[in-house]
């Protein structure tokens, strides 16, 4: 294999190679998450979107380009994109696949392009970059790649991967709560793996041993529920005005918008937007470029079957939950609700969740994620699904199904988010499960096999007794003050449902509680606190 430049077959095998061996470390990075939920998944999560994007390139036939293999496998990652790290690392390879364009080999000034590009796409894909993140790290790489991009593929790849291993390791010094777990960023950690994968096989070596480094690493909560109740989504296209990208990239950066996600260039351009002022927005957009609202119109959808609604004629939108066991299966399916699954590690992709979202039928759906790492798959679905998808950031289970209590097939869509806005907004969110190793996050030290607990996906205790732990964060979300608390058993959980009930009774006098089998895998309880 020719370390100047690469031609399409051998980029393939190295990109193959490197994809394994981000899978072969990905339970490492499991293990050694800031928070010691047993979930953390930001290794497994980046290593499918990977394995998903391989399948994508790995069906092309011979003879190949290189840029026809970087563009097919981005957009299977696109497809692919699980949690936060592997969204932004789809994001990253679109960047990629452009920077590099349709080029026969790859050299090494173009990998340095393409390599800037990609650092740029993925902090341009992020509505409020943060530094200490696996950003930093792509950039860093890109900085590196430059350094050498006069010489061949390998002495570009090899500078990329020094330069990101040094800012994976600053990482600690950048976020308050990497310095106070004393770890670095794993969605970094992820990006230098799949580095190391590449240049071990441009020099036809087996990469180093997979192994927990000395400092563990984080994995940081991706997603903030950033409070807007509309989800606004729009083409621009050339009309009798040029598309101006940047002027509306400026224009969302603005006070009053978030969750701003746009992806295209001047003949199309996709937006996603949240805002409180929709027909505003849509207003001011037209200004940029000719305004156009696409949707996918099945008129099929008017006779779709729904479980609460005979014939379902009239049917005006769709409601998705992702739920990760029988019992919830039941709870979402009684609201009205169709379910995909959520597995305990391995989040769904971003093109699960759209193919999901479009076979419901309504040409409008709102999808409740219920988990914070299988948010960003949602919102990247937005971009996939034919439907006009309508992502409500559920943080948990008991969470989501308080909100799709508010749900109304026969509402208009408009009704429907602000409705489950409105609802996730009442609930707060208590979590208790085990500790899956000795950690020191959120000013809170657990150990291994604890009970530990987290509200609203903040650790704030460890204790020996679930319930105990229960208690102690209903009390943080304040459920004195709640008309109502729904806690839902997992697996798990081997005490009494009822002692469980008189004992939340007891420490909350006038709250209704209601007891529920959710069946949910490594959470022995969650509950919602509804105002």
């Amino acid at each position: 294999m020719s370390v100047e430049a690469l031609s399409g077959t051998d980029l393939r095998a190295a990109i193959t190679s490197a994809s394994d061996y981000l899978t072969a470390s990905a339970k490492a990075v499991d293990a050694i998450n800031v928070y010691p939920v047993p979930d953390g998944d930001t290794g497994s999560n980046m290593a499918a979107t990977l394995r998903e994007a391989c399948d994508h390139m790995l069906a092309l036939e011979e003879p190949l380009a290189a840029g026809q293999v970087l563009a097919t496998f981005a957009r299977g990652a696109l497809y692919g994109g699980r949690g936060n790290s592997g969204v932004i690392m789809s994001q990253s390879l679109l960047g990629l696949a452009k920077g590099v364009g349709e080029v026969e080999e790859l050299a090494g000034d173009v990998l340095a392009e393409g390599l800037k590009a990609a650092a740029a796409a993925a902090y341009t894909a992020v509505s409020e970059p943060v530094e200490g993140t696996m950003l930093t790290v792509l950039r860093a790489a890109a900085t590196g790649a430059e350094e050498r991009s006069g010489e061949g593929v390998l002495a570009v790849l090899e500078a990329a991967l020094g330069e990101a291993e040094r800012a994976e390791e600053e990482t600690i010094n950048q976020l308050p709560a990497l310095r106070e777990a004393g770890v670095t960023d794993a969605g970094g950690e992820g990006v230098c793996v799949v580095l190391r994968g590449l240049v071990a096989a441009l020099r036809g070596e087996l990469p180093p041993p997979v192994a927990i480094p000395d400092k563990p690493l984080a994995m940081l909560p991706g997603h903030i529920d950033d409070g807007f109740g509309y989800c606004t989504e729009f083409v621009l296209v050339p009309g009798e005005r040029e598309v101006d990208v940047e002027g509306l990239r400026r224009h969302t950066e603005g006070e009053g918008f978030g969750s701003v996600v746009i992806v295209g260039d001047e003949q199309a351009l996709r937006v996603h937007v949240h805002t409180n002022e929709p027909e505003r927005l849509l207003e001011e957009a037209g200004t940029f470029g000719e305004l156009t609202r696409p949707k996918f119109e099945d008129m099929s959808a008017q006779h779709v079957r729904f479980r609460e609604e005979g014939s379902g004629e009239g049917l005006k939108v769709g409601l998705l939950a992702l739920s990760s066991s029988a019992g919830f299966d039941e709870v979402f399916g009684s609201l009205g609700a169709s379910v995909h699954r959520l597995e305990a590690i391995v989040k769904p992709a971003a093109g699960d969740i759209a193919q999901a979202a479009d076979a419901l039928g309504p040409s409008d759906v709102i999808v409740l994620p219920n988990h914070k790492n299988a948010i960003p798959a949602a919102e990247q679905a937005v971009e996939l699904a034919r439907c006009n998808l309508h992502v409500a950031p559920s943080i948990s289970l008991a969470q989501g199904a308080a909100a799709a209590i508010a749900f109304n097939a026969l509402s208009t869509p408009e009704e429907n988010t602000e409705a489950l806005a409105e609802a996730l907004e009442a609930t707060r969110s208590v979590e208790v499960t085990r500790a899956a190793a000795d950690r020191t996050a959120d000013g809170v030290d657990v150990r291994e096999g604890e009970a530990i607990t987290l509200v609203d996906g903040t650790l704030t205790g460890g204790t020996d007794d679930p319930v105990e732990g229960l208690l102690a964060g209903l009390s943080e979300a304040e459920a004195e003050e709640a008309a109502i608390v729904t806690v839902y058993v997992g697996e798990g959980f081997e005490g009494s449902r009822d002692e469980l009930a008189e004992r939340i009774e007891a420490a909350f006098e006038d709250v209704e509680v209601e007891v529920v089998e959710g069946g949910q895998p490594l959470y022995e309880l969650v509950a919602a606190v509804e105002a």
